[in-house]
């Protein structure tokens, strides 16, 4: 008994075009192919592959992996092997999908957004720091992998970020590729994962620059700050701070010029 395409599909729920597809990728060859017209004609044996080839499609194999199916499994157990490696890599799938959703959430949320903080770029303000649960993720490295470090905050922990982002520097120094220091975010609860650092930061005096426009800049903030702190004869207490009110988003960086970075030295 033979069908013809158009009653193969209402038997199968394939579509025509699918099948059409089907025979091209060599997946379901029909059963006979009319040499003077090409109309395709299945087998009612050919039902089963057509549920088979459906099947396989539902739990994310390609066509050309169908049909390497097709041409070497004939039981359940000969796909095990297969049906595990589609399992690992649909993993790595979701995961990754997962990564992109947190990193959307995170720019939706506006973390690095501007915010309404008041403040001159031209004087040191003396203000008090207060206690704060944070969450970081310590980074050894060159200060270019901290855009990194707030992405796997946000993964990880991105429900409950509050805040804007900052970084904390414990060398005491520039250092060119063995930087000591930690991307973090202040947190609404504790966050218990392999990557990041959860407990409280301890606050204080301390004295505080905002610095507008590019990092490249940033040295001389810096210099203010170095000054103040001398000319007070105070205590640099680790780790400094830097606090980013205003910088580059997560997709694009924006105009340089606006960034706004709070700088805060902790002091006795």
């Amino acid at each position: 008994m033979q069908y013809s395409i158009g009653e193969f599909s209402q038997i199968t729920r394939a579509s025509v075009k699918a099948l059409r597809l089907y025979h091209e990728k060599g997946v379901l060859v029909p059963d006979f192919v009319d040499p003077e017209s090409g109309y395709r004609y299945y087998s009612q044996e050919q039902v089963g592959e057509a549920r088979v080839v459906a099947n396989l499609k539902e739990l994310g194999f390609s066509l050309s992996e169908i049909k390497e199916v097709l041409d070497s499994c004939e039981e359940d157990d000969d796909l095990l092997d297969r049906l595990q490696e589609k399992r690992r890599d649909l993993e790595k799938r979701v995961k990754r999908f997962q990564d992109s959703i947190a990193d959307i959430e995170l720019v939706v949320s506006g973390q690095f957004a501007e915010s309404g903080f008041a403040g001159s770029g031209e004087s040191v303000v003396e203000k008090t720091v207060p206690d704060m649960l944070v969450a970081g993720h310590r980074i050894r490295g060159h200060y270019s992998e901290a855009g990194q470090g707030f992405r796997i905050l946000g993964r990880r922990a991105g429900r409950v970020l509050t805040g804007k982002p900052m970084c904390l520097y414990f060398d005491g120094e520039y250092r060119d590729q063995d930087a000591n220091f930690e991307p973090c975010f202040e947190v609404k609860k504790v966050v218990d994962h392999e990557l990041l650092y959860c407990r409280k930061l301890a606050g204080g005096l301390a004295l505080t620059l905002l610095h507008r426009g590019p990092y490249e800049r940033l040295y001389e903030s810096y210099a203010k700050l170095f000054a103040e702190v001398k000319s007070r004869d105070l205590r640099l207490l680790c780790p400094s701070r830097e606090v980013y009110h205003k910088g580059p988003g997560m997709i694009l960086r924006g105009n340089s010029k606006k960034y706004l970075t709070e700088i805060q030295f902790l002091v006795q």
